[in-house]
């Protein structure tokens, strides 16, 4: 083993190496691994920082052109609401727009009054609908029916208000309605207000074209030829029902005919049905209100000579001292001879 020289006081070498001095440990090399990682950790210090300093520039960049778009959207609108102020849109709603609207309410209705004029029914009707306030009803093809008490239909026929609208006041509106032949069944002299009842129904099929209004009555359209037909039948029925004592009253006077016919038959160039009967004894009736309907097998006048008597016959209602008499009033009212004569029910 070699023997240990002297160098330096306190020092060894071991095979010309020092070791240090005597009684401490060598010095021990920090790893390179170590040294990079604490190279690294400034390195990532530093990062992070210039990182925080990016995002700081940037949220405040980002703030600064927030303000300058929400400073130019407040602009614009302040700019548009000072455009809308100045110059009023077209379609902006008008003050008022909503409460001027139509109404769709279908209203009901009452008979207050009925008159005739000529052969037209003139029927003053009260209209009522508090949904309608102060609106405009324009109600298209809509029938209107006047029916009695005991449910018979007295007039029916269809009406357009749509270019001629009921106007309300507090849900409530007056018109006038003109019914002209074939389109009510009943004189207007033989109708009370008070004991009908109205039918206001809409969207009615229509039959025709309107009558001719009369003043300030509204003319309609006729119901289906169907139901004219059956009302006409059953207002035939009704009224030589009706006129049967002032029939039987004229037996021992003088009294003029004005006309016999019969369902079917062919005369005046037209075949004649039930509303073409009753119609002309409205007609009759309303030049001389006492005018009758009689049906000629009730009265023996009629039947003793054995000829056929299935006939709607109508008087005039009108007295004579004498068959002359009668024959002269057909004359001067302007009667054919085989239109109007005169009959002695004796």
């Amino acid at each position: 083993m070699p023997r240990a020289t002297g160098t330096d006081a306190g020092s060894t070498t071991v095979g010309g190496m020092p070791t240090g001095p005597v009684g401490s440990e060598p010095p021990v090399p920090l790893p390179a691994t170590s040294q990079q990682r604490a190279k690294n950790g400034k390195r990532g210090k530093i990062v992070i920082a210039v990182v925080a300093a990016i995002v700081v520039v940037a949220l405040a960049v980002a703030g600064i052109v927030l303000a300058i778009n929400r400073t130019h959207n407040d602009t614009q609108k302040h700019t548009a609401a000072s455009s809308t102020i100045s110059k009023p849109s077209k379609e902006r709603k008008q003050p008022g727009k909503q409460a001027d609207a139509d109404c769709t309410t279908t209203p009901d209705a009452s008979l207050s009054g009925v008159t005739g004029n000529g052969s037209t029914l003139i029927a003053t009707v009260d209209f009522s609908a508090r949904a309608c306030g102060d609106k405009t009803w324009k109600g298209k093809n809509v029938k209107i029916t006047i029916k009695s008490d005991d449910n018979d239909v007295l007039a029916s026929a269809v009406y357009d208000f749509t270019n001629d609208p009921m106007r309300f006041k507090n849900g409530e509106a007056t018109r006038k309605l003109a019914y002209a032949t074939g389109q009510y069944w009943r004189a207007p002299d033989q109708i009370k207000a008070s004991s009908t009842d109205m039918v206001v129904q809409k969207d009615a099929e229509t039959n025709g074209v309107a009558a001719k209004g009369v003043g300030d009555a509204k003319g309609g359209t006729k119901i289906p030829d169907s139901d004219v037909e059956r009302y006409a039948h059953l207002a035939l029925s009704w009224q030589i029902d009706n006129d049967r004592s002032s029939v039987y009253s004229l037996e021992d006077d003088v009294t003029t005919q004005l006309s016999s016919k019969k369902y079917g038959m062919e005369v005046d160039g037209k075949t004649w049905k039930y509303d073409d009967i009753y119609a002309q004894y409205l007609e009759l009736h309303a030049e001389w209100p006492k005018a009758v309907m009689a049906w000629a097998s009730d009265y023996d006048y009629y039947t003793r000579n054995g000829y056929a008597s299935d006939f709607y016959v109508i008087l005039s209602g009108e007295t004579f001292d004498s068959k002359d008499a009668g024959r002269a009033w057909c004359s001067d009212n302007q009667f054919g001879a085989n239109d109007c004569m005169a009959i002695d029910f004796d």
